[in-house]
């Protein structure tokens, strides 16, 4: 059957259709300019079945591979769409495998085999859209990026593979060169191979996905601070909270003194952990190891984030740790720790969020902090629930005011059953912050030769750390 990307009704509106297609070439991870300049010549989103959506995001890897532009792999994809499908009246199970090629894969080949006859593009590049670097180096990179995706596709079976299809259905030890098995296995250890730096950008990637999408739940209750080296520092403070004064004819103006003497910034430590990849696991295209190793770093990597963030609140019985004031972070001098413990209830919310509100600076300036979100550990997940819960009031005294208003965080690292927090927003007020060396967010993958062992030895290094810089936006109740 042809690919036919023409109008299925002339009397479509083409806005509609249009839209439609930017909806599916975005989801594709196209460019919004792409999606519309294709979107305009193909006319119809309809006829674009997610076979074909994977089959248009390589051809754009491959375009950007050899340093073409959107316009030329636009004139490329419309050259494959009007070829078509052969027709054949083989039987699909005997025909050859050329013939019985899927659409996308179809689509791709037909592009593949134009790049190879052409070589590097010579075309002038659109604003924006750079000449690819041709170095040894830069091929290098492609390569490795290219082979680290197939390998992830093999790793989980979520990951669609883009650049890397080619090597999507290769062994560990085919990637890892040489004549035969027995080479191959030597110089997947070896320092000239690409075979580690192959594995290192997998395991990178996978380890960054599960952190992405299992982020421990104290992270929404946190916001992270730049850190470009392991000193930390402290952040600025102004004198006066640096608020105007009035000026009076003539006057002068007063100074505010703007040093850092505020609270200690997150400061970097170290974390690692190692493991080798065994020559037997290589050989044998032991995928099962490989994929439990990963599971387990990425694990790993998701509790220490949890216990980084935890410290800040667990140190000192649950009080926090010490301040520049020398008091810890909930103190009652703070205000921020409720005199008696209660229960949760509308009744001890409300005193929580008074609290908060309440806050102020050391002169006398209102923090304005607005409740955001109130943070419990799994036991009280369920009473928090019904305090939050919308209730189908008969008479104006017994709707619930926080019904609607505030969020919900369950953290299963907090030690206590019965202690709970009301807090601000993060991304408006300081609170609990953490901070990853360089910016580095997830743990970066390492490797040599093993030379004490067969294989190749891997570690992941992190270097992260989080602490209070500032008390006002958390409100503790020590539970009843």
């Amino acid at each position: 059957m042809p690919l036919d990307f023409k109008m299925k009704h002339e009397g479509a509106p083409p806005a509609r259709m249009l839209a439609a297609a930017q909806i599916k070439l975005k989801a594709a991870g196209l460019s919004k300019g792409f999606a519309e300049m294709l979107a305009v010549r193909m006319q119809d989103a309809d006829d674009i079945d997610p076979d074909l959506l994977q089959a248009l995001q390589a051809v754009v890897d491959l375009a950007v591979m050899h340093g073409v532009d959107e316009a030329e792999t636009l004139r490329l994809l419309e050259q494959a769409f009007e070829q078509g499908e052969p027709e054949t009246d083989e039987d699909p199970e005997t025909a050859p495998a050329k013939a019985r090629m899927k659409p996308g894969d179809r689509l791709i080949s037909s592009v593949v085999a134009h790049f190879r006859g052409k070589g590097p593009s010579v075309t002038k590049h659109k604003p924006g859209y750079g000449v690819l670097d041709q170095s040894p180096a830069a091929e290098q990179n492609r390569r490795i990026d290219a082979m680290a995706d197939g390998l992830l596709a093999r790793m989980d079976a979520r990951h669609v593979p883009t650049i890397g299809r080619q090597y999507a259905g290769m062994s560990l030890a085919e990637m890892a060169g040489g004549r035969d098995w027995v080479s191959r296995s030597r110089m997947a250890s070896h320092t000239s191979s690409d075979f580690p730096l192959v594995l290192e950008n997998a395991l990178g990637k996978s380890i960054a996905r599960r952190l992405e999408q299992a982020m421990p739940a104290l992270a929404l209750a946190a916001h992270e601070i730049p850190a470009l080296d392991y000193r930390g520092g402290n952040l600025l403070s102004l004198s006066a909270s640096g608020m105007p004064e009035e000026v009076g004819e003539a006057g002068e103006i007063k100074h505010v003194t703007i040093d850092e003497r505020g609270e200690r910034k997150p400061a970097p430590r170290d974390y690692a952990a190692m493991f080798t990849l065994s020559r037997k696991a290589i050989v044998n295209d032991d995928l099962g190891m490989l994929s439990q190793i990963n599971q387990q770093l990425g694990a790993g990597a998701i509790e220490r984030f949890r216990r980084i963030l935890l410290a800040p609140l667990l140190t000192g019985v649950g009080l926090g740790h010490v301040m520049s004031d020398g008091k810890t972070v909930f103190h009652a001098d703070h205000g921020n720790l409720a005199p008696t413990g209660a229960a949760l209830s509308v009744t001890s919310l409300s005193n929580a969020r008074l609290a908060l509100r309440g806050q102020r600076g050391s002169q006398g300036e209102y923090y304005a902090i607005e409740p955001w979100a109130l943070v419990v550990p799994p036991a009280l997940e369920t009473s928090a629930q019904m305090v939050l819960a919308e209730i189908n009031a008969a008479k104006t005294s017994d709707v619930n005011p926080f019904s609607g208003t505030l969020d919900l965080i369950v953290e299963p690292g907090l030690t206590s059953e019965v202690s709970w927090y009301l807090i601000g927003n993060p991304s408006k007020v300081d609170g609990l912050a953490y901070s990853f060396l360089d910016g580095e967010k997830t743990p970066r993958i390492e490797s040599k030769p093993g030379w004490n062992t067969l294989g190749v030895e891997f570690r992941l290094v992190w270097a992260l750390d989080a602490r209070f810089v500032s008390y006002a936006s958390w409100f503790k109740n020590p539970g009843a």
